[in-house]
């Protein structure tokens, strides 16, 4: 990576920008944070009740937390400091980023790395990010209240909840599977972290089940994503 481009990516201006957005990703999720526990209240859930889900929720974002910062470094050498910290930080999707920065490069006839990249690329780099996820601020303002119309229709306004929770759940479950599913068919380490994390899971929910232990509400999916993760390193 040249002189020039070290200056560009780590230049005052985008660590001023990215000093500027994770202060509204924090200051949003503190203010959904503080809105959930008032709701909570309101809604008859126990003190207890919210502070698994809480634990839960913090014990498992460790596991996806360990997988954005390994990729971390290597975006970091790629496009710089703050390009990379704030992408992370943001949209959290380490496949993506890296997409974008070999598109960028294949623009230009070469391959993504620090010894390729220089500030053409970088500049249509930083642009195909932003770009890419325009439609994941558009289309939740723009389509949420019609979404929540549609499901009212579906439970019957109120009359029909299983109708409505199945398509929820049939929704989850889409949604996982179309992520999961080329890790699955690609038949290689990743299929086999799949497969040990969705073994361990289950067995992990059977036994909360039957015992009613608490710690594993909270640690089983930290310990399901780790123990895959460690089979296929082994294997």
């Amino acid at each position: 990576m040249s002189e020039q481009l070290k200056e560009i990516v780590n230049s005052p201006i985008l660590w001023i920008i990215t000093v500027i957005m994770l202060g509204i990703l924090v200051s949003l999720a503190t203010i959904y944070l503080v809105k959930t526990i008032r709701v909570s209240k309101k809604m008859g859930i126990t003190n207890e009740q919210l502070k698994i889900a809480v634990t839960t929720s913090c014990f498992a974002s460790i596991g996806p937390s360990v997988v954005v910062m390994v990729g971390m470094v290597s975006l970091l050498i790629i496009v710089g400091a703050p390009t990379a910290l704030m992408r992370l930080s943001v949209v959290g999707n380490v496949g993506f980023e890296t997409m974008c920065a070999g598109l960028a490069a294949d623009m230009f006839g070469t391959t993504a790395s620090a010894q390729n990249m220089t500030p053409e690329i970088f500049q249509t780099t930083v642009f195909i990010m932003a770009v890419g996820c325009i439609g994941y601020m558009i289309i939740p303002p723009l389509f949420c209240n019609s979404f929540e119309k549609i499901l009212e229709k579906i439970n019957g306004n109120g009359k029909n909840i299983k109708r409505a929770t199945a398509l929820s759940v049939a929704a989850i479950l889409g949604c996982y599977a179309y992520v999961q599913a080329p890790f699955i068919v690609s038949f290689d380490r990743s299929t086999v972290a799949v497969v040990i994390g969705f073994v361990v899971m289950f067995i992990l929910q059977k036994i909360q089940k039957k015992t009613q232990i608490k710690w594993l509400l909270e640690w089983g999916l930290l310990i399901a994503m780790f123990s895959g993760m460690i089979v296929a390193a082994i294997v």
